[in-house]
């Protein structure tokens, strides 16, 4: 014992191995990313050697070696984020909605998240933790490094710096294969700076889309009563859907109602919530995406047209677009975040109720943000929703993923219940009405043998992107124009992008006219016409499918559901 005592305060009193831990635990994320991205050769040796480098010569710029390990806290802290999201993921840098996401998601998504990646938190506890505490420890005992040892250290590290530069200069270049995008952490702190310009852009949003108008009016009788509800749904994906054919009994109301139709062909156009949802809510897609700086919402275009609008969410504000949208509206309600248990989505039936009670407001549209089927899958749904059992394992892990989908088919048991209530309190009405609903993204449950799961990676997956859509109308307002029940019918058999589709279709719906309506994306209009599916990817750019990072099994199940042929 007092041998082993001995050894281990001579390990730990000697700099030279924290500055060797430290270079090693700096570097580790530098080896998995060379592991799960597909760069070429000399991209991923350079991704090791100049990194390798610049840290060695970063410990060994000053003697003391616990003042440089506490400076390199930035480093550890992108080093244990980028190792959490390779977890998840199994591949992806930190990308530009990765910190979007940060600063977007509230305290109980994070806790929710964190409380359930216990395997890679306590792995980069373990990794980062006993440096930083071990610098602390040398600084107070003013432990330096040898002068040999910085010298040796200065040359070694030297050598690799420019061998790393050197594979970098000579590595084949692409748009996706760069210094920029292909070396730890140089990609990172470029995403980070172009995120901290997004969030400042979006933040000057009052400003920009002051002076913004659809110039929309209404086509139809100001007299005559009508409400429409437009719901956004969260991380529900098709196909653990029965109304799309899965096996399960997970839509046993919304199977029953008639005048639904189900979109089983929709592909949306971003897998994550603060880009899909102001999609949704505009007319701006993946294509004209930096126009949402300067446009509003559907809100907006419906005020215009005479509507009383409101908006309705379980979600709280995020100083995001979402949030920009909504606050458009003529009634602006969250749910009460202030309970222990984020609150459920049917909390916000009370609200329709009391809307649909409303007669001094003639026409209505009201906008219901959910939170749907979001991880933890579990605290979705109250108890008596619980129908596939067992929903307890509630770890990211593959190992659960038996769990995890019974819990999240209950996520979607409970989305038909608040839909079918929602649809049987407009039926109540007698009047003109209507209902759309298209979730934002879908959800990777480790699916397949690369074992993902969440949404979000710039990567995609065909479980992130195959979401679930319908449309339901009145018998009154499918009386007073057939021609949209006929449609629908047909339209829904067709590809659709919920992005694209669902403004214009609740404009057309609502018989609400605008220079910017455009009725070939109206799922209800007989010239509607379905386009090649897109993807906005991380940087902004709307690519084709096939270029949106997909494997070769997600474009094989895409193909699948479009009915296309190799």
């Amino acid at each position: 014992m007092k041998k082993i005592n001995n050894a281990l305060r001579s390990f730990f009193g000697d700099a030279r191995y924290l500055a060797l831990w430290v270079v090693i635990a700096l570097i580790i994320p530098n080896v998995v990313l060379d592991i799960t991205e597909s760069w070429g050769v000399a991209w991923k040796v350079a991704n090791v050697l100049l990194p390798a480098g610049f840290y060695v010569l970063w410990m060994c710029c000053a003697r003391r070696a616990g003042v440089m390990t506490l400076l390199a806290l930035p480093f550890m802290i992108l080093g244990a984020f980028q190792l959490v999201l390779s977890y998840l993921y199994g591949e992806s840098i930190i990308a530009v909605d990765m910190f979007l996401n940060v600063v977007t998601t509230n305290v109980d998504e994070v806790s929710e998240l964190l409380g359930n990646l216990l395997i890679a938190i306590f792995t980069v506890v373990v990794l980062y933790l006993p440096p930083l505490v071990w610098g602390g420890v040398a600084i107070c005992k003013k432990m330096q490094l040898p002068g040999s040892f910085m010298k040796s250290g200065r040359i070694a590290g030297g050598i690799a710096l420019i061998a790393g530069v050197a594979f970098a200069l000579f590595a084949p270049a692409t748009p996706t294969q760069r210094f920029d995008r292909c070396i730890f952490p140089v990609n990172v702190c470029f995403n980070l700076a172009e995120a901290v310009n997004r969030t400042k852009i979006t933040s000057r949003y009052p400003e920009t889309s002051a002076h913004f108008t659809y110039n929309a009016t209404s086509v139809r009788d100001s007299s005559e009563r009508e409400i429409y509800i437009f719901v956004i749904g969260e991380t529900a994906r098709a196909i653990n859907w029965q109304l799309g054919g899965y096996e399960r009994a997970t839509n046993p109301r919304l199977a029953q109602k008639s005048n639904l139709r189900f979109m089983s062909k929709a592909l949306s156009e971003s897998n994550t919530t603060h880009k899909s949802v102001p999609m949704l809510m505009s007319v701006a897609t993946a294509e004209s995406f930096d126009s949402i700086n300067h446009i509003k919402s559907i809100i907006t275009a419906m005020k215009e047209a005479g509507f009383y609008t409101r908006f309705f969410s379980n979600q709280s504000p995020n100083r995001s677009f979402t949030q920009y949208f909504g606050d458009e509206a003529d009634d602006v309600r969250y749910c009460d975040f202030t309970a222990t248990n984020h609150p459920y989505d049917a909390e916000v039936l009370p609200w329709v109720s009391e809307a649909v009670a409303d007669t001094c407001h003639t026409k209505q549209f009201i906008v219901i943000h959910t939170y749907g089927s979001h991880f933890l899958y579990r605290d979705r749904y109250p108890r008596e929703f619980a129908c596939f059992l067992p929903d307890d394992g509630l770890d990211a892990n593959v190992t659960h993923r038996s769990d995890l989908i019974n819990a999240y088919d209950n996520t979607i048991l409970y989305t038909d219940h608040l839909l079918s209530e929602l649809i049987a309190t407009l039926e109540g009405t007698g009047v003109k009405a209507g209902l759309l609903y298209s979730s934002d993204h879908g959800e990777d449950i480790f699916d397949d043998e690369r074992e993902r799961f969440l949404h979000a990676s710039p990567n995609p997956t065909y479980f992130q992107l195959h979401v679930a859509m319908l449309a339901w109308l009145s018998d009154s307002i499918g009386c007073a124009y057939p021609q949209f029940v006929s449609n629908l019918n047909k339209n829904a058999l067709k590809g659709v992008s919920p992005q694209k589709s669902m403004f214009h279709t609740a404009m057309e719906m609502s018989g609400v006219d605008s220079p910017l309506f455009n009725a070939n994306l109206s799922l209800i209009n007989e010239g509607y016409e379905y386009q090649a599916p897109v993807y906005l990817t991380d940087l902004n750019v709307a690519v084709p499918l096939e270029n949106s990072g997909l494997k070769k099994q997600d474009v094989e199940q895409i193909r699948k559901v479009l009915g296309v042929r190799r």
